[in-house]
């Protein structure tokens, strides 16, 4: 892809999650009676475990990683070249998201699963609607992203203290 069909996407991804953004603070004004906080933990879902090295984030990075190394293999046989040390963009909003971390996005799926599941069912779509909302406005390199990596950094230290309390 080029640098102007990235930006364009970026672009695309930042207005969707606006959009998603203010149709739910308008239902919320509208008298939703969903509390915030089933959107807010849909948000937190993407950056758990969509995000920033998690579950998804992982394959997309082998993904890409494989795409370079055929690259690579190929640009060398093709051309008796040697590829350089490309330069890696660094990750924006904090640090990647462990294994801990990735345990905490799992524990708070099976929770909303299992909610959703018991009768809650009303609780689907604000926590679909978070989760979009966080992929798109989190994949930006802006202050939603920012913000995201601290909820990385903060699972990460959660799960490091489930994980070493037991």
């Amino acid at each position: 892809m080029n640098t102007a069909g990235a930006a364009a996407g970026g672009i695309g991804a930042v207005a969707l999650g606006l959009v998603v953004l203010f149709y739910q603070i308008g239902r919320w004004r509208g008298g939703d009676p969903t509390p915030k906080m089933h959107f807010f933990a849909g948000v937190a879902l993407a950056a758990l475990l969509f995000l920033g090295g998690g579950i998804l984030g992982t394959m997309g990075g082998a993904a890409a990683a494989f795409g370079d190394g055929v690259g690579t293999y190929a640009l060398e046989n093709a051309t008796g070249a040697v590829a350089g040390a490309g330069h890696r963009a660094a990750m924006t909003g904090g640090e990647k998201i462990g294994v801990s971390g990735s345990i905490v996005g799992l524990c708070l799926l099976a929770l909303y699963a299992g909610l959703i599941k018991s009768g809650r069912a009303d609780l689907k779509t604000p926590v679909i609607r978070g989760a979009l909302v966080g992929v798109w406005l989190g994949a930006s390199a802006g202050l939603i992203g920012m913000a995201l990596g601290l909820i990385r950094t903060s699972g990460n230290t959660v799960g490091d203290i489930l994980l070493h309390s037991i």
